[in-house]
């Protein structure tokens, strides 16, 4: 089609000089139905005026809009609601306006159809169906239906799924026809036309919106003035007076019948109530001219947005920065505000187990020696005395528990940066301490449930501090106890580093909240304890050169437990290997 009109226009540029004139026809069923149909007004206006030559040019709707911009044609024969777009952008003439021959003057309109097995009996059964219409800017073939659905109470762009064919009409009843589509909008009477000529048989259709009237044909709207003949303005006013006489003077045996021009008044009232009025113009086109007249002050609006803009982002970024720095500088106040509390604590516990020593140093003291005393006058009466043993098991554990007390005091010294003296240390058999401390605590007695199993090489040893690893021990194989635990495993092992010992449980684990808090002073999840044991075993190991630490571990069983692991970097070890695994 475009190359039609494209090889039209060139052959009759300038068609004004030569006597040949174009006439532009809106091909509602295409060009070959068009051309056949219209034939006869060519021939017509050619044999009516001598010395002039007519030409017709089917064309659809944005073709004849484009002929019209480059003048390529004169004439134009179309229906008002085109000629109202038309007339917008070149003041165009009516000439005529076509008589219908079916007796009316009102034969443009719109059908609302629909198979007639389809089920599809009122507007609203078309909600969410597929239908098909020619072109938005149709007139019988989409806003007069779309007019009518609205009224209705539809909101066809949203309730329906619209397809747009274009031109032929023809297509959209061969569509549904074959269901490739619910429901069609077509301009009325074309359904009683294809019918005449054997391309479809109308009673295979309905009006899904039914508008009686005064012709022939289902119709779903009203019915609006039939097509008219306009001429563009570079047809001179003779011409123009020629060729409106040649049309009202047609004899009654004439195809087409030609009266005075139509108003378009009630095309151009439905054509502002669908918005589709030139007149009515486009919010954007506002604006794009208000910018076009005001570039220079949008300008300078544009350039200050972007430099506040840009001030934004900068002061943005800058916020950011600072925040950044304020919260680090909360995190490391907040990690300061921790060490003095806990440095706080420790002095408290400094000074409470400086006093503790204090004050228990000299009844231990006394009890040495009234047991010392009392050793010696019984060996000097009886050496075979029975109570002997007990005296000299008295003096033992009075000299450990002032041991004890002393390695307290050192590690308070340590603490507030005496230095470290290793010349009293000497060196403690690991799996000795281990046993010492089973007897000592009764642990088979206490909690005959709990089994022990130790691994140890017999020979191996460690450079400490008299009684301070059984201090350790003691404090850990009682927390296991007192947790539930049923077996506790107990393993040292000799590295490049130093000694590592490992103790492990079956006692269920530790929350995760108070493993991380499980080396600070008074933290504990005992209603009877104080939160000092492992603060205490802790400090005790760092004065000993070594460090512990806790986590929860699977133990061999397959339980739950907590894994005691302390690391010594001063030792003293020697070749063996034995195991012991016992129970108490």
């Amino acid at each position: 089609m475009r190359l039609t009109l494209l090889a039209s226009a060139l052959m009759f540029s300038g068609a004004s000089l030569a006597g040949a004139w174009n006439i532009g026809i809106l091909a509602m069923r295409g060009e070959v139905s068009t051309r056949n149909h219209w034939q006869a007004l060519e021939t017509q206006l050619n044999q009516q005026i001598p010395g002039e030559r007519f030409h017709i040019l089917p064309l659809d709707l944005h073709q004849m809009q484009a002929a019209v911009n480059n003048a390529s044609v004169q004439f134009v024969v179309t229906n008002p609601a085109q000629f109202v777009q038309l007339n917008s952008h070149s003041p165009l003439r009516w000439l005529a306006s076509l008589r219908s021959a079916r007796g009316t003057g009102n034969v443009i309109g719109s059908a609302i159809l629909a198979r007639r097995d389809s089920g599809i009996t009122s507007v609203h059964d078309l909600i969410g169906k597929t239908v098909g219409a020619i072109d938005p800017q149709a007139f019988g073939g989409y806003l007069l239906g779309y007019k009518a659905l609205s009224d209705a109470g539809l909101r066809p762009e949203r309730d329906l799924n619209l397809r747009f064919t274009g031109f032929p009409a023809d297509a959209l009843l061969y569509l549904l026809r074959e269901n490739a589509v619910q429901a069609v909008i077509v301009p009325v009477c074309l359904l009683e036309k294809m019918d005449e000529e054997g391309l479809v048989d109308k009673t295979d259709f309905v009006a899904v919106l039914n508008r009686p009237g005064n012709i022939a044909c289902l119709a779903s709207t009203p019915l609006y003035p039939d097509w008219s003949f306009a001429a563009l303005p570079a047809v001179s006013d003779a011409l123009a007076d020629r060729v409106t006489r040649a049309l009202l003077a047609a004899p009654d045996t004439s195809a087409f019948h030609w009266g005075a021009p139509a108003s378009t008044s009630q095309v151009e009232a439905l054509l502002r109530d669908v918005q589709q009025h030139p007149q009515q113009r486009r919010l954007w086109l506002d604006v794009k001219s208000w910018l076009i007249q005001h570039q220079w002050l949008m300008g300078g609006t544009a350039l200050i947005l972007l430099l506040l803009t840009l001030n934004y982002i900068w002061v943005m970024l800058l916020v950011r920065r600072r925040g950044k720095q304020l919260e680090r500088n909360s995190v490391q106040l907040r990690q300061q505000e921790q060490a003095l509390e806990t440095a706080r604590q420790m002095s408290v516990l400094g000074e409470m187990t400086s006093g503790f020593a204090h004050e228990l140093n000299q009844p231990l003291s006394a009890i040495r020696h009234y047991a010392q005393g009392s050793l010696i006058r019984l060996q000097s009466q009886d050496p075979a005395h029975a109570l002997l043993p007990a005296l000299e098991h008295i003096d033992r554990q009075a000299e450990r528990g002032a041991e004890t007390l002393r390695n307290l005091r050192r590690w308070v010294s340590q603490a507030q940066g005496s230095p470290i003296r290793t010349e009293e240390w000497e060196n403690i058999s690991i799996r000795e301490a281990v046993q010492h401390v089973w007897q000592l605590l009764r642990m088979a007695q206490q909690f005959p449930m709990l089994i022990l199993h130790s691994n140890i090489d017999r020979a191996l040893t460690m450079l400490l501090p008299p009684v301070l690893l059984e201090q350790v021990l003691a404090n850990l194989i009682l927390n296991a106890a007192q947790a539930g635990a049923t077996a506790l495993w107990i393993d040292a092992s000799v590295s490049t580093q130093g000694v590592h010992m490992t103790l492990q449980d079956n006692g269920g684990g530790i929350n995760d909240a108070l493993l991380q808090q499980a080396f600070q002073p008074f933290k504990t999840s005992r209603k009877e304890g104080m939160g000092l044991g492992l603060v205490i075993c802790q400090r005790l190991v760092r004065y000993g050169q070594g460090e512990i630490n806790l986590r929860n571990q699977t133990a061999p069983d397959g339980l739950p437990g907590v894994a005691v692991v302390l690391d010594f970097t001063q030792r003293e070890d020697r070749s063996g290997n034995d195991d012991n695994s016992f129970t108490g």
